[in-house]
């Protein structure tokens, strides 16, 4: 059913471009040179370049954010769940944004990053700390844009991918694209598969040799965890006139998955199955204006939600029971108008409102219980780039938030960049914001365990950079060194209560604090074509909550699942059509109690994670042909990401491209 749905969709694809072929009207041509944006001056911003959008074609968004940025990625396995701790942060605090609209789950307040493909967008930015003010509220950490954009000057490209991997792994990726100058569309399918059902040596349970005393430890599969995932991305592009626009952008998504038990498990194959099934779509309209200093942006999104979960053990002669069978879906509405005006060369002013309304809804059948509720959102905002001088920059933010009935206190925003040397490109930039997170709806209202007294996280943060930026001949050297700070007051966290389920708490601070640093290196010699980098990030995430609440051992310690140090290297050598890469992300020790205790149950040891690919490009006359073999897990590593689940060893994938 899903080939026929693929070859009816490419056939309406080609009825348009033969449309466009026979009526087509040409306009003249803009050029549009960007030589300073404006709009991001005094701003903490990191873009993923389109090397790193190519390598990351079978990989999801977690997976690329740990090999190329300094956010640490918390991933329980393959196709798992995996979520972002950014500046040392909760997972709650880091935002996702897709052409503008939130990927966050209304009901959840955070992102699974395991589910988002990385290639389906066309531009990636982190606007880390402060700085995430720029594109939304309540991003303690940073906030990350996906953004899908048109090539105006396609006419007609088709891509094609295959990867092939251990563990029965499967994956396709087909895009193609139609237009002119006028019109042009885009057209994105992914198809994910895996059995995932790699062999591991289960430490967490063992036998004992009674003639030497040592432990036996059995080898084991991870069954029950499988993995399938459909996505299309449908995108339209219209040019009205030479100053106006519109764009509709449709993304579907089917995710399933199977739940691995945890490790501790000793039970028999035909208990603890869990199973988790999303299905999702998105759709954006957008109109875009714009003549001499003014812009205007309006565009209106529906998001639609359904998560599905189900736990089931078989009893012998009666067959599958369920545990737990829940079903939570969201609905969201989003519509914003935005509008912005250059005063002057020096300085950009920008208005926007935002209405966004949220209804969920939750039920546990099996013990009947859940919520429903709805949500009302005002945004307002108003930014201020100011050129001052042909050294100093400054940016002024103020938003103003009204949800449901509450009054959201401001949200001021202010950063200022001072260039040291305009030959070196060497400048200094700081930020200083005000933050508030309001609790999500599960946070209010989950059965049993919601707490609506609950009050919005409130922080101060701020960070300190020097940004190196030389050049040379055949070097492109960029270097940038950042100071930040995070001090948050109600920080909500869910802890086990005295009547026997979870609930969600304010305690009173939390500190964050550290550094990052980011190389980058282009060097092109003759043939050869360089790419080298890496991040760091020293983060110190303290707990500095209520004692009745934590317990005095909690006091002024790290923070669950947040290494102090972490980091990646990465290294891309193209030499005529070959190409050799090397990855690696490296944390340093986890602790998995608020105590900080080094037993083996409560700590996380160090790893150092290698990967490698290798390939290489063939031309056939308008077709390019690439193979490349990616080997996983170099050095064939044992280690842990999060307690009770199995990770693999060495694995490979083979990915082969067509495009034309």
């Amino acid at each position: 059913m899903r080939k026929y749905f693929l070859i009816f969709i490419a056939l309406i694809h080609l009825e348009i471009f033969s449309q466009i072929k026979q009526d087509t009207v040409f306009l003249k041509q803009v050029n549009v040179v960007e030589t300073n944006n404006i709009e991001n001056l005094a701003l903490k911003v990191f873009k993923v370049d389109s090397l790193q959008l190519i390598e990351s074609v079978n990989s999801d968004l977690g997976m690329l954010l740990t090999e190329y940025t300094p956010v640490f990625v918390k991933s329980e396995g393959r196709g798992a769940l995996a979520t972002v701790s950014f500046r040392g942060t909760a997972t709650s605090h880091t935002n996702v944004l897709w052409n503008g609209i939130s990927l966050q789950s209304p009901m959840l307040g955070q992102v699974d990053f395991s589910t988002i493909p990385a290639y389906l967008s066309d531009n990636i930015e982190l606007f880390a700390g402060p700085s995430s003010i720029k594109t939304t509220s309540g991003a303690l950490g940073g906030s990350i844009n996906l953004e899908n954009k048109p090539d105006w000057n396609n006419k007609f490209s088709v891509k094609f991918i295959q990867n092939i991997g251990s563990f029965s792994t499967f994956g396709d990726f087909l895009q193609f694209k139609i237009g002119n100058k006028k019109l042009q569309t885009n057209t994105k399918f992914l198809y994910n598969y895996s059995k995932n059902d790699f062999t591991f040596t289960n430490k967490n349970i063992a036998d004992i040799d009674f003639q030497t005393g040592n432990y036996i430890y059995p080898v084991q599969k991870n069954n029950n965890a499988k993995y399938e995932n459909f996505s299309l991305l449908q995108d339209y592009y219209v040019r009205i006139s030479n100053n106006k626009s519109i764009s509709l952008k449709y993304w579907y998504q089917n995710y399933q998955r199977s739940l691995p038990r945890l490790n501790t498990f000793e039970g028999d194959d035909y208990s603890n199955i869990n199973i988790e099934s999303n299905r999702n779509f998105k759709a954006v309209v957008a109109y875009q204006y714009f003549k001499n200093k003014f812009n205007i942006d309006v565009n209106s999104a529906f998001s639609f939600e359904n998560l599905g979960y189900m736990f089931q053990n078989y009893v012998s002669g009666l067959g599958y029971f369920f545990i737990s069978n829940s079903l939570n879906t969201s609905k969201s509405i989003y519509n914003n108008i935005d509008c912005s005006y250059k005063l002057s060369k020096t300085t950009n002013m920008e208005i926007s409102y935002n209405f966004n309304y949220y209804n969920v809804s939750s039920i546990e059948y099996v013990k009947n219980e859940g919520y429903k509720a709805k949500r009302l959102e005002h945004l307002f905002f108003v930014m201020l780039n100011k050129q001052i001088s042909n050294k100093i920059s400054t940016t002024f933010i103020l938003r103003k938030n009204f949800i449901d009935e509450k009054t959201v206190p401001f949200i001021p925003f202010f950063g200022l960049e001072y260039i040291v040397s305009q030959k070196n490109k060497l400048s200094l930039n700081s930020t200083l914001s005000k933050n508030y997170k309001s609790p999500s709806l599960n946070d209010l209202y989950w059965q049993p365990g919601g707490n609506a007294n609950l009050k919005p996280e409130d922080a101060v943060s701020a960070d300190f950079s020097v940004k190196y930026e030389p050049e040379f001949k055949k070097i492109d050297l960029k270097t940038n060194l950042t100071y930040f700070y995070n001090n948050v007051k109600n920080w909500i966290i869910w802890l086990p209560s005295v009547k026997g389920y979870w609930e969600p708490f304010n305690i009173q601070n939390v500190v964050s604090s550290g550094v990052e640093l980011s190389v980058k290196i282009k060097l092109k010699l003759n043939n050869f074509l360089v790419n080298i980098g890496g991040n760091y990030s020293y983060t110190k995430s303290l707990n500095y909550g209520d004692t009745a609440i934590w317990g005095a051992e909690a006091y002024g310690k790290q923070l669950i699942y947040i290494p102090v140090h972490s980091g990646n290297f990465f290294a891309d050598l193209r030499f005529k059509k070959y190409f050799l890469g090397y990855l690696n992300n490296s944390y340093s020790e986890r602790y998995t109690s608020y105590s900080n205790s080094l037993s083996k149950r409560d700590w996380l040891y160090p790893y150092y994670m290698n990967n490698m690919y290798f390939g290489k490009d063939f031309n056939f006359r308008k077709f390019t042909f690439s193979s490349e073999f990616k080997i996983y897990n170099l050095f064939n590593e044992e280690y842990r990401s999060v307690l009770g689940r199995p990770m693999p060893k060495r694995n490979y994938l083979l990915t082969i491209s067509l495009k034309f």
